[in-house]
């Protein structure tokens, strides 16, 4: 399909623009090149999110996200080494060094997490909020009826679930009793399991994968409906180079604008035919944007072509083509009800 597509693009007179140098200056997208590589750190134990499938190749969204940049950077989506930390605050560290290029490891954008750090969020890649599974045989249908329940959650050290938990229950006005495990994912659901908890609360979608990949019958726990809190789940890159959060952050927004204008790795050969000056704009048939990030002009349609869209890669990893099957809720497009926007081609 490559060959055919540039084929196309020759005929119609389009030029596969070389990446720009000189007034593009970027410190983490010349070491990219320099190593042929983009360096991406990754939680590597969260299925649908990132963990390696039976061959050992890192499957999930934020790993798809990785390979997208690397697509637009590079030209090819293969080129990516992922990267895994022993703890949070070693992950966050490799990207404020510049050790990482790329930090997607479904973490949310705090004011923690931007203020004073030498790193920055590039966008939401996706809307979650902080959940609560329980047995199914409980006959517990919402979060007010936890009262008196043990409550499995991450220790303070590991994120924030156990002050949104303890805020909750105020709300709710009901009496839990959280039970603090010091490794959040698969610890979580081990506890469950071993029933040292009646319930466990980490991110929604978490619960869903986990769910599905750790329980031996899914079908026995159930995700409750409720949302304690809002987490907005994002890259970051380092703080020091601009050029390089344009390039990490436009590529998010290109994977949503081409779901939003029915642009997917399938039909690229009728979209480059399209009228649709924001089409035309986002796939580099109407140069100008890729030199001004310091890219070829066809960044977006390689990492489309090779990666999908927004909806592609959530469906593969996270819904319905997936073990998970997970809803969209939130993280659908606009028009559709969710809070997914991105920011115009134009």
């Amino acid at each position: 399909m490559r060959r055919a597509l540039l084929a196309f693009l020759a005929m119609a007179g389009i030029a596969i623009a070389a990446p720009t140098q000189a007034q593009n200056a970027s410190p983490v997208l010349d070491g990219v090149r320099a190593r042929g590589e983009v360096r991406c750190g990754v939680f590597g134990l969260l299925p649908g999110f990132s963990a390696p499938d039976a061959q050992g190749v890192m499957r999930g969204l934020d790993a798809d996200f990785c390979r997208a940049v690397a697509a637009a950077a590079l030209g090819d989506a293969a080129k990516v080494r992922f990267v895994t930390a022993p703890s949070l605050a070693a992950s966050l560290e490799s990207v404020e060094t510049a050790s990482v290029d790329i930090l997607s490891s479904n973490l949310t954008a705090t004011a923690l997490r931007d203020a004073g750090r030498n790193l920055v969020p590039v966008g939401v890649l996706l809307h979650d909020g902080q959940g609560v599974m329980v047995r199914t045989d409980a006959d517990i249908a919402a979060f007010r009826q936890l009262e008196g329940k043990r409550i499995c959650v991450a220790a303070p050290a590991v994120d924030g679930s156990l002050a949104i938990l303890h805020n909750a229950a105020t709300r709710a006005g009901i009496a839990i009793t959280p039970v603090p495990i010091a490794q959040g994912g698969p610890a979580l659901i081990a506890a469950f399991r071993a029933g040292d908890c009646d319930a466990v609360s980490a991110d929604a979608a978490a619960l869903a994968t986990l769910r599905a990949t750790d329980l031996p019958n899914p079908a026995s726990a159930v995700v409750l409906p409720e949302r304690l809190s809002r987490e907005p789940l994002t890259p970051f890159v380092p703080g020091h180079d601009n050029r390089w959060r344009q390039i990490v952050t436009w590529t998010l927004h290109a994977l949503v604008a081409a779901e939003e204008l029915e642009v997917n790795s399938g039909n690229l050969e009728t979209a480059i035919q399209s009228d649709n000056t924001e089409t035309r704009f986002l796939l580099g048939l109407d140069p100008g944007l890729g030199q001004a990030l310091g890219l070829a002009d066809t960044w977006a349609l390689e990492a489309i072509r090779q990666v999908g869209n927004y909806g592609e890669i959530f469906d593969r990893n996270l819904g319905e083509g997936s073990a998970i099957g997970l809803d969209r809720g939130l993280s659908d497009l606009w028009r559709r009800g969710g809070l997914l926007y991105p920011y115009p081609f134009r």
